[in-house]
């Protein structure tokens, strides 16, 4: 029985646990200084939580932040999942999974490793950890080492944290956190984290402002300053599997069908027929275009050309804050932050001075230091500091290293899904069980670090063709390690190599249960995005988003009119926690009778989206312009007709307010995830009411 310490019990560490131990012939000690599992995502509600918020959505689905065979229904049978969950509910999870397996007893909780050294020529490790409950350090021999506690370890800071007012993103939870006084916020940093920061702030200012009884907030007139030095596509959590038609002619889908973008980005259909590996190295430029060109039809953005690769960040509400001047872009490096001498700051970046700052966010990432492990083993893994990305040159998939066996890493590098860390300790399982499989042919090159060596140069090098996560191809990453481990992966549901890869797909027994009924259900939802028009209404309700130009027409029996004016839909936080998104609308303008009388016109509705039952919902909003009151809508999502194929998604609705009848129909037509416009027609029939009320709405760039 071989000895195996593995630092960290978040969900790297877990699944390694529990792959070694359903291996066999492996005794596992799982050391986590933390107080129970879970990593970064053990966070309770209410709590701060460590690296991010406990109410933090993922940026992928549940499908992907998952493992093969333990379902999120088997982690919580008493409540739907929901598709992208909260930190919080992560945590859960990963606690479930700690459970079904019986991983707790072996796991040493609030017990840090604080040095870990190779004895015997790096044939065992001698691992000293500290109990924090009695003050004490232990020293153990154990015969392997698993690196498992997170790429992501300090946060890197360009700027001293000298005051309240300056914070990293990781500790970033409320504008009302950040500096003092009454001002701007800048955000430093391009990547998923910095477009996280700017779109959260972002959306605090707006439910700040637009939700009831926060008269008094400084942060009303709030705007958020986002530098960034490299441009990025912001990508909405849904995005269309088929944004044109009438290949190659590429004719705009004003009705495409949606999935969760990891569903339509992990795609096996875009790999070919052919066996798939992973691509790790710089973007050629021919590439690099074609990446572009997939993200703007993506996003239903004009064509730019670029021969750098793209690089992306994950937001619902981002594009639209910067549209509506709320978020501010600010390309260029941050040079200084400095104190303005009336209680807030100055930003100086490489192309402008921003001022009157009340606070600053740092969004500019981690560096993993791993502290622990002493300098001899930091030599043989050729241990650079002044590389963050790359801090020590790994194997392939950066798991293993041939000039120290006995150690491996799981989960080390940007971007850790879960899929890629439930091979590559299925990986570590294999060779470990068998040392000799190091030497066959197939097998060594493994242990090759060309990769890291070729990228980390590329880096120092600052070429322009590195991607913005290093080992990004996920999709490749995970096929490769499957092969290796001889995991066959599951087909015969989607048919053959299509349709998305995730961890389930990958199970080790492929009549896993758990695995089949993951798979059934990713079908399921494939099926019923080309027929039902799932996740439309997500779709459209995130693209309802920001100002509009509004015209409306009105004719009845009575008499009519037009109305011109503008129409905006601000998001805030939802008032009835039922409901998962919500928007303040608020329309004025002009109306002209028919007579040639005109007036000054404006109402307010507040508008829902209920994840559960997968409905957008228009409400009745008091006097006061904010307080929801009584239904007014709810829309019902079809697929478009042959008498309505113009008309993109239709909603329809019905609403009885006696003694009159509201029917409606609206036409929604997309631009890859973009509404370029939308419709909306009431018609009303009652005792003393018979008209027709058509408003056309036209995207506004104020």
């Amino acid at each position: 029985m071989k000895s195996v310490c593995i630092v960290g019990a978040g969900p790297a560490g877990l699944v390694t646990a529990k792959t070694l131990l359903q291996k066999g012939g492996f005794s596992v000690t799982i050391f986590e200084s933390a107080d129970r599992p879970g990593g970064m995502w053990r966070a309770q509600p209410g709590d701060h939580g460590d690296k991010c918020s406990p109410h933090m959505r993922t940026n992928l689905s549940r499908f992907t932040v998952a493992f093969s065979d333990f379902s999120w229904s088997s982690a919580d049978p008493s409540t739907a999942p929901p598709m992208f969950p909260e930190a919080w509910q992560v945590g859960k999870y990963l606690e479930s999974y700690a459970h079904q397996f019986g991983l707790e007893v072996h796991t040493r909780y609030n017990t840090p490793v604080i040095q870990a050294k190779g004895i015997n020529d790096y044939r065992q490790w001698e691992v000293t950890t500290l109990d924090q409950a009695s003050n004490q350090s232990r020293t153990q021999t154990f015969d392997y080492f698993i690196v498992a506690s997170g790429f992501f370890d300090k946060p890197m800071r360009t700027v001293e944290a000298s005051s309240a007012g300056i914070q990293h993103s990781s500790a970033f939870r409320s504008v009302d956190a950040v500096g003092s006084k009454p001002g701007d916020i800048v955000v430093i940093g391009g990547g998923i984290s910095g477009v996280e920061a700017a779109a959260q702030a972002a959306f605090q200012v707006s439910s700040l402002k637009h939700s009831p009884g926060n008269s008094a907030s400084r942060h009303l007139s709030t705007k958020i300053h986002h530098v960034f030095n490299k441009p990025f596509y912001s990508l909405p959590r849904y995005i269309p599997q088929n944004p044109s038609t009438n290949e190659p002619l590429k004719i705009i889908n004003v009705a495409p069908n949606f999935l969760p973008l990891d569903l339509v980005l992990y795609n096996l259909s875009r790999r070919g027929s052919g066996e798939i590996s992973a691509t790790i190295s710089t973007v050629p430029s021919e590439k690099a275009q074609k990446g572009h060109e997939f993200l703007q039809s993506m996003i239903g953005s004009e064509e730019t050309r670029s021969t750098s690769p793209a690089y992306t960040g994950i937001s619902d509400t981002y594009t639209e804050f910067v549209r509506s001047g709320l978020i501010v872009p600010a390309q260029g490096w941050a040079m200084e932050v400095k104190e303005d001498g009336q209680g807030g700051f100055e930003a100086v970046t490489s192309t402008t001075t921003i001022t009157h700052v009340s606070g600053v966010i740092e969004a500019t990432g981690y560096k993993p230091t791993l502290d622990f492990l002493n300098n001899n083993v930091k030599d043989l893994l050729s241990y650079d500091p002044s590389s963050p990305r790359i801090p020590f040159l790994l194997s392939r998939g950066s798991v293993l290293t041939s000039k120290i066996p006995s150690v491996g890493f799981v989960g080390f590098y940007e971007g850790p899904y879960w899929g890629v860390m439930e091979t590559q300790a299925r990986l570590i399982a294999k060779v470990w069980s068998d040392p000799s499989l190091a030497r066959e042919e197939g097998v060594m090159p493994l242990y090759s670090q060309e990769d890291a060596v070729a990228m980390r140069a590329a880096m120092k090098e600052k070429s322009p063709q590195v991607p913005q996560f290093w080992m990004a191809d996920y999709v490749g990453l995970v096929e490769e390690l499957a092969r290796l481990t001889d995991i066959e992966r599951g087909d015969d549901v989607f048919g053959g190599q299509v349709g998305p890869a995730f961890p389930s797909r990958y199970a080790a027994d492929t009549t896993d249960p758990e695995a089949t009924n993951i798979i059934q259900e990713v079908n399921a939802l494939l099926q019923a995005s080309n027929s039902n028009a799932r996740f439309v209404a997500a779709a459209i309700f995130r693209g309802l988003q920001g100002a509009w130009k509004l015209y409306r027409t009105i004719t009845g029996r009575h008499g009519g009119g037009d109305f011109e004016g503008t129409a905006s839909f601000h998001p805030r936080t939802p008032t009835d926690p039922s409901y998962s998104a919500e928007y303040l609308y608020f329309e004025q303008g002009t109306f002209r009778m028919e007579c040639g009388d005109s007036f000054p016109a404006h109402r307010a509705y507040v508008y829902r989206y209920n994840e559960a039952t997968d409905k957008i919902s228009a409400w009745f909003a008091d006097t006061d312009g904010k307080t929801t009151t009584t239904l007014f809508n709810t829309w019902n999502i079809r697929t478009p007709r042959g008498e309505d194929d113009e008309d993109g998604w239709v909603a329809e609705g019905y609403h009885w307010c006696a003694p009159d009848a509201y029917t409606n129909k609206c036409g929604f037509r997309f631009r890859g995830a973009t509404i370029q416009d939308f419709d909306i027609v009431y018609t009303v029939k009652g005792p003393n009411k018979d008209y027709t009320h058509e408003s056309k709405y036209e995207r506004s760039d104020v």
